[in-house]
């Protein structure tokens, strides 16, 4: 493995700091508020409408985001088994609640369709009701045949007209037309692409075929910003989406508008020796916990959130902090035999210190992964890093933060 220059190797070890998070034991309805303190909150639209977060509390980590669509004949197929939505109608649905809780932090965006390839909204700063309209205007039903190759090629002129960094979501399932003797496949472009500019792929996507498999993970092997996320876990998880674009700073102290919480279940931080992804034996127990605790519960999932400290390059930082949350996740997997599907790993390189990355005991406290316990309840609630996101007349969040929370979700849809 490629090593840093070891500044700081003689760190010493501490317990990692206990974060509080919330689980849910049943709606919490207006007047029922909870009466244990916690350190987390609720991020609702409200929140963001009447500035109870501002532009100042939020991180931003792209300029730009690309959708692209692919509309073809795959996409007809329901999103998971028994439900009533095709892939193209629940991917139509969770964009445009996503889209509108974006915070206004002067994204510019761009909606594209393929095959043919379409802009259906040209890069152009975000307007959301116009963004909305664009992606009412996807086709109804999906139908033909799927050209990803030739749509990443359309692509490439778009990232050459673009200035800070570019964040692709791409819609497919890596069943398409090969492109051909000697052409190159969409692995090949999107790593061509992401060494000429400043971009990252999120595929999201899912098969049963071996070669498709293949191809979605050669695209989201371009650079260590880009991942291969399935389909559903896609639909049950935002945060993939709106952790793509932006955090929300630990430093910010904010009160928000909604006062629906639910009782708390622990999680647990951890720490890093420096250049290293091994868990420590400390912490161990705390995550035999979150184990046994997802044991119980099979509608709970987790999430890990991997950070590095700011020596070395930021490629190098990315995928540092990425195999830290990885290894976290496969720890649950060998010693709690936990689905991987129900655990969601992150990472952030340097992003959102908690400490002063300029002493070396800050830098060791930015060493880190962070675990959240997220649940689902009967498809319709999707509840977040500890937090309830309610469908219907209750807000819907579209992030939450914490003491050093850098979790985010979007507003929750009747997914069936």
């Amino acid at each position: 493995m490629k090593q840093k220059n070891q500044s700081d190797k003689s760190m010493g070890t501490v317990p990692g700091k206990l974060l509080l998070l919330l689980m849910v034991l049943g709606l919490v309805l207006p007047g029922m508020m909870a009466t244990q303190s916690a350190a987390l909150e609720i991020i609702t639209e409200e929140d963001i409408i009447q500035e109870t977060v501002t532009r100042e509390d939020f991180i931003k980590l792209a300029d730009n985001f690309i959708i692209l669509m692919d509309t073809s004949e795959s996409m007809s197929a329901k999103w998971k088994k028994g439900a009533e939505k095709s892939k193209l109608q629940i991917a139509k649905e969770i964009l445009k609640v996503q889209e509108q809780a974006l915070p206004d932090l002067g994204y510019n965006a761009g909606l594209y369709s393929f095959t043919p390839f379409k802009a259906l909204y040209p890069m152009a700063p975000l307007d959301k009701a116009k963004f909305a309209q664009a992606i009412d205007s996807l086709p109804a039903t999906a139908g033909g045949n799927t050209f990803l190759p030739k749509a990443l090629r359309d692509l490439d002129p778009v990232l050459q007209g673009l200035s800070g960094k570019t964040v692709v979501f791409i819609f497919n399932d890596g069943a398409y037309s090969a492109p051909g003797p000697g052409a190159k496949d969409a692995g090949d472009l999107t790593a061509e692409m992401a060494k000429k500019y400043d971009v990252c792929f999120y595929i999201i996507g899912d098969n049963r075929q071996n070669l498709a498999i293949k191809r979605l993970k050669d695209v989201a092997r371009a650079n260590e910003c880009s991942r291969w996320i399935k389909f559903a876990q896609f639909i049950d998880n935002p945060q993939y989406h709106t952790g793509a674009l932006y955090l929300v700073k630990t430093s910010s102290e904010v009160v928000t508008v909604s006062d629906m919480k639910v009782v708390g279940a622990k999680g647990v931080n951890i720490l890093f020796d420096f250049d290293s992804t091994v868990i420590r034996p400390e912490y161990h127990a705390e995550l035999d916990k979150i184990g046994e605790f997802l044991q119980k519960d099979p509608s709970s999932y987790v999430v890990f959130a991997g950070f590095a400290d700011n020596y070395g390059d930021e490629e190098y930082n990315l995928g540092l902090s990425r195999r830290r949350a990885e290894s976290a996740a496969a720890y649950l997997v060998k010693t709690a035999n936990i689905d991987p599907d129900r655990i969601v790993a992150d990472w952030f390189g340097k992003h959102n210190p908690v400490a002063d990355n300029g002493t070396a005991e800050g830098r060791r406290l930015n060493r880190r992964v962070e675990s959240a316990i997220g649940f689902k309840y009967q498809g319709k609630i999707t509840v977040e890093f500890g937090i309830a996101g309610f469908s219907g007349a209750i807000p819907s969040p579209v992030g939450v933060r914490g003491e050093s929370s850098t979790f985010h979700c979007s507003g929750c849809i009747n997914c069936t």
